[in-house]
């Protein structure tokens, strides 16, 4: 009797939950509603930001609201703000696949995107902006992937700014689409030249590290490093006549021998006249040419650390493939870089004292810290940054996610809640965040 009792009022109560749950969804879709025909209101009076505002609130309440997400689809379009019609465009549609007319409405806004994405990323590599076209260009290829313009374009972004894999990564892409063009596999060529001479350099600076301290019968072991190290060299640049006077020296000990004791052998002898030395004659006193090889040892100890110091930096590089300065990139390119290459990673910005984060999983945003917030206000703080440095990190740590929402609801919810009451200034807030 008491399970039966018992299970009843279980029962009642996951109905009555269940109750509960579509009352709360209904009053959800209710509200959703009313702020639509507030929409449509401010719409009449020709006034569109409160439509916005209206909009966002009704989608807000239920995000999955396809009229408002339609309607403001259509705002942010005659506004020209194509990206953001655009996303709004594919959020309808994953709600209702079948609305033909909004496939249509998006295949014309997309071909007007990418005609736009693709002049402004040309006139920033015309004034010698690489950096900024990236983004442009890797919006462009989230919409057109299989084009093979954007990806000729990126891999020559990558070549003038040094990023010489990238580079590579994306013209031999270039070139599986339009295995014809000559020009694109002459860049590859380019490219290959410049990775081998990169290589070549650095394998210099370790070999002539190597031998700054390297010391005749001293160890075998150091022979045996400073031949490996030469040879290297030799394979990565046949025709180094350093190496391979280096090499030599190292196969004949005694001559190396037989010069350091000529170098420490006081006065003139008749060794020093036949090489022409003659230092005593000459009236150069002894300790200034012991100075003259300490400066000249000097300077190849300099020279090796200042290249393995290159080799450092350029391996940071590597580590960090998406990097640069704020003043340079505005964060909402980064981000919608990013998301729309559908990126896993940590997104880290330093402004000064202030510290930020930004973790994408496939591109969607689940969460962003700065400072002493968490979520959606960390977030919007980020993207108020002007200035600063950023690095993207191709690693996702286990994080709580605190965000949900596209990214195109927390774009617009962070225009809308920051619109100030006077128009103009709310003109000048969303040029001030680049909106």
């Amino acid at each position: 009797m008491k399970f039966r009792f018992s299970f009843h009022i279980a029962v009642a109560l996951l109905a009555l939950m269940a109750f509960s749950a579509a009352a709360s969804g209904a009053g959800d879709r209710i509200s959703a509603e009313k702020a639509f025909v507030e929409a449509q209101k401010s719409l009449a009076d020709g006034d569109d930001q409160a439509a916005e505002k209206s909009l966002m609130k009704s989608l807000q309440m239920d995000p999955s609201f396809t009229s408002a997400i339609w309607q403001l689809s259509q705002i942010y379009e005659r506004r020209g703000k194509l990206e953001y019609a655009r996303e709004l465009l594919l959020r309808g549609l994953q709600q209702e696949p079948g609305a033909a007319w909004a496939r249509d409405k998006l295949e014309q806004m997309e071909k007007t995107l990418t005609r736009k994405l693709l002049g402004e990323a040309e006139a920033r590599m015309a004034a010698g902006r690489h950096d900024q076209a990236v983004p442009k260009l890797s919006l462009y290829l989230g919409i057109r992937p299989h084009d093979p313009v954007p990806l000729e374009m990126l891999g020559r972004c990558h070549l003038a700014l040094d990023n010489l894999e990238m580079a590579g990564d994306y013209l031999r892409q270039a070139l599986e689409r339009d295995p014809s063009n000559r020009e694109i596999a002459s860049l590859i060529d380019e490219v290959e030249r410049r990775i081998s001479r990169s290589e070549a350099e650095a394998a210099i600076g370790r070999a002539q590290a190597i031998l700054a301290d390297y010391e005749p019968g001293k160890s075998p072991d150091s022979g045996r490093e400073a031949e490996d190290a030469l040879r290297e060299v030799l394979d990565k640049d046949p025709g180094n006549e350093w190496a391979a006077g280096k090499l030599k020296e190292l196969a004949n000990p005694a001559s190396i021998k037989v010069a350091a004791v000529e170098e420490e052998t006081p006065g003139g002898t008749d060794k020093e006249e036949s090489r022409g030395i003659e230092a005593e004659d000459r009236g150069f006193p002894r300790a200034l040419l012991l100075l003259g090889g300490a400066i000249a040892i000097l300077l190849l100890a300099s020279a090796a650390v200042i290249l393995a110091l290159n080799l450092r930096g350029r391996t940071r590089v590597k580590s960090h493939p998406l990097q640069g300065s704020l003043s340079l990139i505005p964060m909402l390119d980064i981000v919608s870089l990013l998301s729309s290459n559908l990126k896993t990673g940590r997104l880290a910005v330093s402004a000064g004292q202030n510290r930020g984060e930004i973790y994408f999983e496939k591109g969607e945003i689940v969460h962003a810290r700065f400072r002493s917030y968490d979520g959606k206000t960390a977030f919007n703080r980020i993207m108020e940054l002007q200035n600063g440095d950023y690095f993207f990190y191709n690693h996702l740590p286990k994080v709580k996610h605190t965000i949900s929402e596209p990214l195109s609801l927390l774009l617009l919810s962070m225009t809308s809640e920051e619109q100030p009451k006077s128009p103009k200034k709310s003109a000048n807030t969303m040029q001030k965040i680049g909106v």
